[in-house]
């Protein structure tokens, strides 16, 4: 005679409900568990509370149309394998969120009582793997702040050991993971304003290389510009012609669009090479080359003089 089957949900605070009474390592579709039986993610390095007005509108969605997509989750005993230093954090958990840590958030703001779920403990199999998934999951999500971005991607560099293995598990470029990893070198103050989207990464994917201490003068310098000076009617009229015409003369011409952006991005051929590679895919790239090396049009003019 068979043994009495035990059921490890029934060691929560709470009963489980009947769609989550399956073997630990069982892969599974969509079911049905208690919000509580299901843990955060302890490894999530999103910001939810300062995603507050996205959650309420999703809890909102909830409670009118229901959870219109499950959470991927692992077992307890899966989590507990790669992690076990978090055994504290997930407390009496059944399940371990893996994605979804939004939609996990709006259901306990509305007060539903259940959250729809699917196990993958396949996501458990490493840390490498479980991080990865997190990242992966977190950077193809919308309003993902670059520092968020950069936590995820340090955190994955770690299990993965380089920065290249990272680059290949996210599906991006080298570049890309150190212009991310980048990031966290930058003062607070610079950090938050990223965050806040009140400065643009394009102002600040250099500062890095300076100390902190004059990462915020530099940007505030950048931002200000040069000074210049105008001619205005009075001081044009006390200025003599002569000394007017050689001060027009002397005026250095004023730096065009491109030449600023080349600062921006590093000002030297290597710096902006790397810049560019973070950003444009491997065929813009080499459509970029082929255009850099045609002759302009005044090359080919001036060419043809000489013929």
């Amino acid at each position: 005679m068979a043994g009495k089957r035990v059921n490890l949900s029934d060691l929560a605070s709470e009963p489980a409900l009947p769609e989550a009474r399956v073997p630990a390592f069982a892969e599974s579709a969509p079911r049905t568990a208690r919000v509580h039986q299901v843990a955060a993610n302890p490894l999530n390095t999103r910001d939810l509370t300062a995603d507050h007005s996205k959650i309420e509108s999703i809890a909102e969605s909830m409670r009118t149309h229901g959870q219109l997509q499950p959470c991927a989750v692992v077992s307890r005993d899966a989590f507990l394998r790669i992690y076990p230093e978090y055994e504290l954090a997930i407390g009496k958990a059944v399940w371990v969120q893996v994605t979804g840590g939004r939609r996990r958030a709006a259901a306990l703001l509305a007060n539903q009582p259940t959250l729809d779920i699917v196990v993958k403990n396949n996501l458990a199999d490493s840390r490498e793997v479980w991080v990865g998934a997190t990242a992966a999951e977190n950077l193809d999500r919308e309003n993902l702040d670059p520092i968020e971005e950069a936590l995820a991607v340090q955190l994955l560099v770690k299990e993965c050991g380089t920065g290249k293995a990272a680059a290949e598990r996210l599906s991006r470029t080298p570049a890309w993971v150190t212009q991310r990893l980048n990031l966290l070198k930058l003062a607070p103050e610079l950090q938050a304003l990223l965050r806040s989207g009140e400065v643009p990464l394009r102002d600040v994917r250099d500062l890095h290389q300076l100390p902190p201490s004059e990462q915020l003068q530099e940007l505030r310098q950048r931002q200000q510009g040069p000074p210049e000076q105008e001619l205005t009617a009075v001081n044009e009229a006390a200025i003599p012609d002569a000394s007017l015409d050689s001060k027009v003369k002397s005026e250095r011409p004023r730096r065009s669009s491109a030449a600023a952006a080349i600062k921006r991005l590093g000002g030297t051929p290597d710096k902006v090479a790397e810049a560019l590679r973070a950003e444009m895919t491997l065929e813009d790239l080499r459509i970029l080359v082929e255009l850099l090396l045609q002759p302009a049009a005044g090359d080919q003019e001036r060419a043809a003089g000489t013929e």
